[in-house]
């Protein structure tokens, strides 16, 4: 943030009726490879602060405005979403818009288990089977009842990912990768599924944006919400999968990993599919789970090449080491490379 952003914070929020407690310690809580994450103290209650950046943003993306629009509709339908408490979309206050939500208690897990987890019996298996109900759970949400049928189109929401991924990596991507680029939408346009469902998706679900008992291993939360939308959930889980891990992944996926996959029982990824697709009640063939893998590879590589750009200037969020910061150029150009040399190709985790 700005130098000193608090005390305009703090009379922002008085002068809508909150109470910023100056006498708690604010604390920049830990993930999120974009958006900043602060522990408040408001009217006597913790919450979080959460806001872009500065600079300009990817089209799309760290889009506050609307998670609080979700956070603040939710409600019981999705218990795993914290309660929208306000929004500031006054850039006088500190240059960016911000939202504030209800805090939940809980540890975000990433690529490593935490230590007092890892002799929890069958841990791995516990948290695959949480992470996968809860995404179950919020694609049966009922849009219409919570007021978020006009977040987004139910009619050509996969085009509008493969244009739009493109466009974006036209922005960060050279002549060269933008020409691999071009070849993977052309191969995605011509294999577009026939049979496609739409419901609400969060667009980037995965454990690290949930919150966990560290004791029962439940969930507490769902967080990060800024990307959620009208859109396709075998696209979601393809994304899912992408961060998924595994103990045999070559090194495209390593880097990509975001799962602590060598926690004692994690699932095999076609485990995921398949208890997804029974608790969902959906069928995917192969050829088209295959069309929503490689979407999902075309969407991490200007993914990537986004955050590489945007956190150039050194504004570089603690979910982002330095090795990891560093291997994103090379690591984006060798994934256009492999998916667009293995088109229409499955994947080997799927045979």
């Amino acid at each position: 943030m700005q130098t000193d952003p608090w005390s305009a914070i703090e009379s922002y929020l008085s002068s809508i009726g909150h109470v910023l407690d100056p006498d708690f310690e604010i604390q920049e809580l830990s993930g999120g490879s974009a958006n900043h994450n602060f522990l408040i103290s408001m009217d006597g209650q913790k919450a979080v602060l959460r806001r872009p950046p500065q600079g300009p943003l990817p089209p799309g993306s760290n889009d506050v405005a609307r998670e609080y629009k979700v956070l603040s509709r939710l409600g019981d339908a999705y218990p795993l979403a914290p309660k929208g408490l306000l929004l500031c979309k006054d850039l006088s206050v500190v240059g960016v818009p911000f939202c504030v939500s209800e805090f939940r208690e809980g540890v975000c897990i990433g690529r490593s288990l935490p230590a007092p987890l890892q002799s929890k019996a069958g841990v791995g298996a516990t948290l695959a089977k949480t992470l996968i109900e809860a995404l179950v759970s919020l694609h049966r949400v009922d849009v219409d009842r919570v007021g978020l049928s006009d977040l987004g189109r139910s009619d050509g929401f996969l085009e509008r990912q493969i244009a739009g991924w493109y466009k974006r990596g036209l922005r960060v991507l050279a002549i060269p990768r933008q020409k691999l680029l071009a070849e993977i939408r052309d191969w995605l346009t011509e294999k577009l599924p026939e049979s496609r469902d739409t419901c609400l998706v969060h667009n980037d679900f995965k454990l690290d944006n949930m919150l966990i008992d560290p004791e029962t291993l439940e969930a507490q939360g769902v967080v990060d919400w800024d990307m959620c939308t009208l859109g396709d959930p075998i696209y979601e889980l393809a994304i899912l999968l992408s961060y998924w891990g595994a103990k045999n992944d070559d090194d495209l996926l390593s880097y990509q990993c975001r799962m602590p996959c060598e926690a004692p029982g994690w699932w095999e990824r076609r485990q995921v599919v398949d208890h997804y697709l029974h608790l969902a009640d959906r069928r995917v063939s192969k050829t088209d789970l295959t069309f929503y893998w490689t979407l999902s590879q075309y969407r991490a590589a200007v993914v990537y090449a986004q955050l590489r750009t945007l956190h150039a200037d050194g504004e570089r969020p603690s979910a982002i080491s330095s090795e990891q910061f560093d291997a994103m150029e090379p690591f984006v150009d060798q994934l256009l490379r492999f998916t667009a040399t293995t088109l229409g190709s499955a994947p080997a985790w799927m045979e």
